[in-house]
């Protein structure tokens, strides 16, 4: 005897065997209906009237789904490098029905700056840290969580982040490939993971290739332009001077090619220059930067679609979650 679906049995692959057009296209016709071509638009919603299907099987009849409100966190949204992450965060949420809020950090520590966050319960649905970690606060709110590009084991929310130490050794390996062998580094804050795993990528380089480590060599930053500029000051007036430096971030590396060049010095004939993030900045400096590119507009996808997942009590496989990189090679390095 046939039978007919009922909406709590249909599915979405059954739509779209139905319709002919594949399980994207239905999530597309129900989430983001302005990107599906009105003729497949009515195909499919005639498939899901059919079968039965509703996309809110878990709320009355006529009312519509609440929009879960998400906290972001981040560490300094006046830095170009946390752009293009919140372009992917809220490209993601409006497709989640997510309401996204930024709170600036502007560099200070999480219990310094969110003092307020301990109500957050009562007013979000769940929080992304960008560039921070909850294991700093005193009393982490007990929300839905994930953390965007700061890998620690001590806070247990699911991160999403690039294996830093591995992309610091290529970056690198490949001028010591290119016949560099006095590599400075420019490193970030101490206190964060990823410069500590990048000073490590660093070490190891010079380790595999049995290069003597000179400690004058090292400098740290703090991730801006001037502390690039402080840091070339120091690196290139050093007899004799490194003949690469590798820094930690884009704009600290553009510091340093902007004070090598007022000091005369020719790059990358005299110096090679190795940033860290690839912003936008990077590709129009001159010469152009040589950098480690990250996927940020994904990390800030992802984030959402991992967060959505938690706030609707689904549990996760796994809670650390990798994403390449890549080095771009461009005129900045010989």
């Amino acid at each position: 005897m046939k039978t007919t679906p009922n909406s709590s049995t249909a599915t979405m692959k059954a739509v779209a065997l139905a319709a002919g057009v594949s399980t994207a296209t239905v999530s597309r016709v129900f989430t983001a209906p302005e990107k599906v071509s009105p003729t497949t638009r009515q195909r499919v919603e005639s498939a899901a009237i059919t079968l039965g299907y509703s996309t809110l099987p878990l709320f009355p009849r006529g009312i519509p789904p609440r929009w879960r409100k998400v906290l972001v966190i981040i560490a300094d949204v006046t830095d170009s490098f946390y752009s293009e992450i919140i372009r992917g965060i809220e490209r993601q949420a409006s497709q989640q029905r997510c309401l996204i809020t930024l709170f600036d950090c502007a560099h200070q520590s999480l219990n310094r700056c969110t003092p307020d966050t301990r109500g957050l319960p009562d007013d979000y649905d769940g929080l992304l840290y960008v560039g921070l970690s909850p294991s700093s606060l005193d009393r982490p709110p007990s929300l839905p969580s994930v953390v965007i590009n700061e890998y620690s084991s001590d806070h247990g929310a699911p991160t999403l982040h690039i294996d830093n130490l591995s992309a610091a050794f290529n970056a690198v390996n490949y001028l010591i490939q290119r016949g560099h062998h006095r590599i400075a580094c420019v490193t970030g804050p101490e206190n964060l993971a990823i410069c500590q795993y990048r000073r490590q990528g660093y070490l190891q380089a010079l380790q595999r290739h049995n290069l003597t480590l000179n400690p004058y060599f090292i400098t740290r930053g703090d991730f801006t332009f001037k502390s690039g500029i402080a840091a070339a000051e120091n690196l290139l007036t050093l007899t004799p001077p490194p003949d690469a430096v590798f820094c930690h971030n884009d704009r600290m590396a553009l510091g340093v090619m902007y004070r090598a060049k007022q000091l005369g010095i020719v790059i990358p004939r005299q110096l090679s220059v190795v940033g860290f993030d690839d912003i936008e900045e990077s590709q129009y400096a001159d010469p152009p930067l040589t950098t480690v590119a990250q996927p940020r507009v994904a990390q800030g996808e992802s984030a959402v679609s991992l967060l959505t997942t938690l706030m609707e009590g689904k549990p996760l496989i796994n809670r650390s979650y990798l994403l390449e990189t890549e080095l771009i090679l461009r005129q900045s390095t010989r």
